[in-house]
């Protein structure tokens, strides 16, 4: 039995809140767009992997994607969420996300998220400090 898109996102979305980046990453085609806007895009399940070791998962930042609303267009997942991401440190960044999961044939080909960058660095910085 095939699942629906937004079924496909909510799985998604709980794998990363539940700290289990792999298996996120494992609903990624091998060579998925990953968008980050405004970031340069990635392609590739291998290089969206590298982004988020890099960025500290699994390490230092684990993350809950709360989401807020979720509709689907065809195979299009429309989701807007609050993504925090919470420092080992115990400090938080918590943002506004507006995204898009394309999914085909099960497997998402394209990741986009939008959001505010400045307000991202802001809170990122603090919790450097």
């Amino acid at each position: 039995m095939s699942r629906t898109p937004i079924e496909i996102a909510e799985t998604f979305f709980a794998h990363w809140t539940a700290d289990r980046m792999e298996d996120g990453l494992a609903m990624l085609a091998d060579d998925v767009l990953y968008d980050n806007v405004p970031f340069p895009d990635i392609v590739g399940r291998d290089g969206v992997r590298q982004f988020h070791v890099d960025f500290g998962f699994g390490k230092n930042f684990r993350a809950e994607f709360r989401v807020v609303n979720i509709a689907v267009s065809g195979n299009v997942v429309l989701s807007e969420r609050v993504d925090v991401f919470f420092h080992s440190s115990g400090g938080t960044i918590t943002l506004p996300v507006m995204g898009t999961l394309t999914i085909e044939n099960g497997m998402i080909t394209v990741w986009r998220d939008y959001f505010d960058p400045t307000d991202f660095e802001r809170q990122l910085s603090l919790i450097k400090r």
